[in-house]
């Protein structure tokens, strides 16, 4: 296997990881898709998540083209969006943290794409979440990594959504382990993110 292959592996892996851990913290998307699948309606839950991820992949592509585009040639500028992104993602271990802490609930209301796309595009944690880590994430694991999170980010949607069909509210408890995890794991993307941010911030 050589060096190349093996990196596109293990991009693939570590975004399989980050789509995980960035799908399990209890949100309104997430709370709505449980709330329709324990009322046996897995295809709004299903619509949901899909208007989400559509909304996650234009805010990747706006980013990374718009900011590789603007400033591709000035590593010390993605190292400046690499250190909001790295501070967005230790923030929001934190708060997964404490939402794990008090349980997952899920939400009333009504899934659909629409909805999902809607909240996933006017969010201001995306748009900034998006703009910082877009770029680092395409330079830094290239598509491998991209294909690993969107795969994970799928596979996911779909597990969690049939789990809370057949499991109901049983299924909260795991969850709520699930989000705690997924704190983990944030938390160490975003050292890994802060790390690389400030090699480039330090390149001559």
């Amino acid at each position: 296997m050589d060096i190349q292959h093996a990196q596109g592996i293990t991009a693939f892996l570590a975004g399989i990881l980050l789509g995980l851990s960035l799908a399990a913290p209890p949100g309104p998307i997430l709370a709505v898709m449980a709330h329709e699948a324990m009322r046996n309606r897995v295809r709004p839950a299903l619509l949901m998540a899909g208007g989400a991820m559509t909304g996650d992949a234009i805010w990747l592509g706006l980013a990374a083209l718009g900011t590789v585009t603007l400033f591709g040639q000035y590593p010390r500028v993605i190292g400046a969006l690499g250190l909001v992104g790295g501070s967005l993602l230790l923030w929001m271990a934190w708060t997964t943290f404490r939402a794990a802490r008090s349980g997952f609930h899920a939400a009333r209301g009504t899934g659909s794409f629409r909805l999902g796309l809607l909240t996933a595009l006017t969010s201001p944690y995306s748009f900034a979440w998006w703009f910082a880590n877009g770029a680092l994430l395409v330079s830094s694991w290239g598509w491998p990594g991209i294909v690993g999170m969107f795969l994970a980010l799928i596979v996911f949607s779909i597990g969690v959504t049939y789990a809370f069909r057949w499991l109901g509210r049983r299924f909260e408890t795991a969850m709520t382990w699930v989000a705690f995890a997924s704190a983990i794991l944030l938390a160490g993307f975003a050292a890994y993110f802060l790390a690389g941010a400030l090699r480039l911030l330090m390149q001559h």
